[in-house]
């Protein structure tokens, strides 16, 4: 089968038209795949992770009626934190992904997908929808009446601010980024010196969801959350998406005396993607 196939310390993938398709195991199965994803972690890896696990695809998202959860390990494999499978353990990154004419998966990995969702849409169910997805509810445990503010409102980010839905901020420095964030419902989008004067003048919210998660993006989370002198959140939440590359600093009085937590999120688990595959 055709397969791109990842060679660590190389930032271009190899298009290996006879790559081999294994005999199956114990109830794994084997799907044609219609349509993928990319996720940053893919980019990550090609430009600034090494991983000495000899060729391995990278992660993916859904085969033609069913999305396939792409950070599921094996159920014989040791567990990492959260009692989720270990990274090297998962799909396209320890295990081979589907870059790739087929992918051999599991029975219980597989979520159905509706009748009417298009492959393309049902691709980033399992990854981007559900990361979004948990941030917004399991991390943040947005309510009605929270206010939030997004960075940005980019591939994740819209996701996240379509999830929220009350009164939701968005920040990004493109301008079409900013119109589209109205045009799905935010309060008011703002670029990033109009941020800064805003929190400068008061400005507060009760959560932050960073998509960028860089020391300006950083910095200016905390200061929305930190209240002034009328209004203070009572339960501050600043949670961490992005990946990158900076080290992100903050004085330890600001937690104790504000409360501010911050928080990461996990990504894909079978129940959110049900959900999520449902809204399409």
């Amino acid at each position: 089968m055709l397969a791109a196939v990842y060679q660590p310390g190389s930032q271009r993938l190899v298009l290996d038209k006879n790559y081999p398709i294994r005999e199956l195991g114990d109830n794994e199965i084997l799907i044609k795949v219609a349509a993928t994803g990319v996720c940053h972690s893919d980019v990550e890896f090609l430009t600034g992770v090494s991983l000495d696990t000899g060729k391995i695809r990278l992660w993916t998202h859904l085969d033609m009626k069913v999305a396939e959860l792409p950070s599921t390990g094996c159920s014989n494999c040791v567990h990492g934190v959260n009692g989720g499978p270990s990274l090297f353990n998962a799909l396209g990154i320890g295990r081979d992904g589907a870059y790739a004419d087929y992918i051999i998966v599991t029975a219980d990995t597989l979520v159905p997908v509706p009748d009417g969702v298009p492959p393309a849409v049902a691709a980033i169910a399992s990854d981007a929808g559900v990361t979004t997805y948990r941030a917004v509810q399991r991390s943040a445990q947005v309510k009605e009446g929270d206010k939030v503010l997004i960075f940005v409102t980019g591939g994740l980010g819209h996701l996240a601010l379509q999830y929220a839905v009350h009164f939701v901020y968005a920040c990004d420095f493109k301008p079409e980024a900013r119109k589209l964030a109205l045009d799905l419902g935010a309060t008011e989008a703002f670029d990033l010196i109009e941020l800064t004067n805003k929190t400068t003048a008061g400005f507060t919210v009760d959560t932050t969801i960073d998509f960028v998660s860089n020391n300006q993006t950083f910095n200016l989370a905390m200061s929305a959350l930190r209240g002034n002198d009328v209004n203070f959140p009572s339960k501050p939440k600043c949670v961490m998406i992005g990946v990158s590359a900076e080290n992100l600093v903050f004085i330890t009085l600001d937690i104790i005396t504000t409360g501010i937590q911050i928080l990461g999120t996990e990504s894909e688990a079978r129940v959110e993607t049900r959900t999520i595959l449902l809204r399409y």
